[in-house]
């Protein structure tokens, strides 16, 4: 459900008077509503009146309100890819959740790269010696390490992804989706991806499904940290390849992707205990984090609440963590990285092809982002606050004076 506030409250988050504020609702700046059928009072969105409020701010307190934009703060960037609402997300503004239940993860990937639908295409011969070269002498490293080992193969020898125009960057994508199923599947892909990896797994029809939705909801999700990541790369002249790297090491960073490591601790000390509930309450208790609940950009993470009710749940930990989320945690709900997590659970696959599938649905996004940080064509190079010692600017004064 939308988040709002109460004319009260929207004004002072604004520095406004409730004048000023119903002038902002007349010009379409905020939506409003009446708290009920029939009663005369209104509350606003809350998405709405954050926005506001920090583009405002820009002019109020400019310092604090940039810091503040660069938090989960209000857009800094234009794009033209994903849109975060009150409680669901859009690509190209297509309802992400409808896409996850109709549709196949390649019109999803052909809707935000902005081209129409293709499989993915294989290496030419001579790429693909050398890619699995590469492959196979790295079997000891983990699937992560040989892709980004892979990458700057691919850095080196792919010349033509530096024209940065949208058919060598695209085509550069599909190569590096490709690259990826190959090292964690031990095959290149023909036809669909989902139907590719539930081959690989032993999945059945109803798990393909599964896959083929998570692939589509972890796609993307505006200016992540691996997002804007990519950007700053490719903004730079980096080709998709070291784009792609750079947002790599970013997405397994602890405080993105990486935080699935946490959940998995988390899932693994229920199993000891035989228990979800009790491994989390045990943490409430100690006042211990518990990771994978709670988004700060949703009330309920839609993604979430797409998969969950669609897996299985013979571990009983589904139903355990939703009780956990309405008793224990104040009604912080499980996150996508929990959800993809349940699902390796559930579907019994091993360890880290939960977090391999999301990112291989995450790295579909990413090169979205790249190409059109290159349509862009202009560096992403923001300024600091300087808040350190204040130059000692009478010494300069005094040796410049020596001097003459």
């Amino acid at each position: 459900m939308p988040r709002y506030y109460s004319a009260q409250e929207a004004s002072k988050k604004l520095g406004v008077s409730k004048n000023t504020l119903y002038a902002y609702v007349s010009r379409g700046l905020i939506r409003s509503e009446p708290v009920s059928p029939g009663h005369r009072s209104s509350r606003y969105h809350a998405l709405d009146v954050d926005r506001l409020g920090t583009r405002s701010g820009l002019h109020k307190a400019p310092a604090q309100a940039l810091q503040g934009a660069t938090d989960w703060g209000a857009p800094i960037m234009e794009s033209e890819i994903t849109l975060i609402g009150d409680e669901t997300f859009y690509y190209r503004g297509q309802a992400v959740p409808h896409l996850a239940e109709t549709g196949s993860f390649e019109q999803t990937v052909a809707l935000l790269w902005d081209m129409p639908e293709t499989a993915l295409s294989l290496p030419e011969p001579g790429l693909q010696k050398s890619i699995e070269n590469r492959v196979s002498g790295m079997s000891a490293e983990t699937p992560i390490d040989r892709f980004l080992a892979l990458l700057a193969l691919l850095n080196h020898q792919d010349a033509a992804a530096f024209r940065f125009t949208p058919q060598t960057t695209m085509g550069a994508g599909a190569l590096m989706m490709a690259s990826f199923l190959r090292i964690i599947t031990g095959q290149w892909p023909h036809g669909p991806v989902a139907g590719h990896l539930a081959a690989a797994w032993q999945l059945d029809s109803a798990a393909h499904a599964l896959i083929n939705s998570t692939l589509i909801l972890t796609a993307d999700h505006e200016l992540n940290l691996a997002s804007f990541t990519a950007r700053c790369a490719a903004s730079a002249g980096c080709s998709p390849y070291a784009a792609v790297a750079a947002a790599t090491h970013t997405f397994f960073g602890r405080r993105h992707g990486g935080n699935t490591e946490r959940i998995r601790g988390l899932l693994h000390e229920a199993d000891g205990r035989g228990n979800l509930y009790e491994a989390i309450a045990s943490r409430v208790k100690r006042g211990d984090p518990v990771p994978g609940f709670g988004h700060r950009l949703y009330n309920r993470d839609p993604r979430a609440a797409f998969l969950l009710p669609r897996l299985p749940d013979q571990s009983g930990y589904i139903k355990q963590a939703l009780t956990a989320s309405d008793t224990l945690l104040a009604g912080a709900y499980p996150t996508i990285d929990f959800a993809v997590l349940m699902l390796e659970k559930e579907l019994s696959l091993s360890e880290q092809a939960g977090t391999h599938l999301f990112y291989l649905g995450r790295l579909s996004g990413l090169i979205a982002h790249i190409q059109e940080q290159y349509s862009q064509n202009r560096p992403i190079r923001p300024r600091a606050q300087y808040v350190g010692v204040t130059p000692n600017r009478e010494n300069e004064q005094r040796d410049s004076h020596d001097k003459t």
